[in-house]
């Protein structure tokens, strides 16, 4: 039983590392390859006009992305061991909650659910192609 135990830790730590090494790859790609920045909307915002270019939202988008998982790394810091973990499983609730709280508030003639499970899946897809949930 103590055997088990220390196998399921184990096992936490490998995926909390694994989830590390992604997210540090992820936030490399969107901040420094693209130029992901949240002040990308004060940027154009400053320019007196009331649109936002796509450029300026896909790069706010980046930042936000990149912020997003900088506050999950540095919660999960808080905690060690195999509660990091727990900390990862939650987080991903969580920022389920918000996407569909945020497409509940949408125009429906948009589809946002589907757009947001298509974003949700895309995401576990990239991470998903590395590994096996098995």
């Amino acid at each position: 039983m103590c055997g088990d135990l220390e196998e399921e830790d184990t096992e936490a730590e490998r995926l909390y590392t694994a989830f590390l090494q992604a997210a540090h790859a992820a936030i490399h790609e969107a901040i420094d390859h693209r130029g992901g920045s949240r002040d990308r909307l004060t940027d154009q915002a400053g320019e007196g006009t009331s649109t936002v270019s796509d450029a300026s939202l896909h790069g706010y988008m980046d930042g936000l992305f990149g912020d997003i998982l900088n506050a999950c790394i540095k919660d999960g810091r808080r905690v060690s061991g195999p509660g990091r973990y727990r900390v990862l499983a939650s987080q991903s609730v969580v920022l389920a909650r918000v996407a569909g709280f945020l497409a509940g508030q949408l125009d429906l003639r948009e589809d946002p659910l589907r757009n947001s499970i298509e974003a949700l899946m895309a995401g576990y897809n990239v991470q998903s192609s590395g590994h096996s949930h098995d």
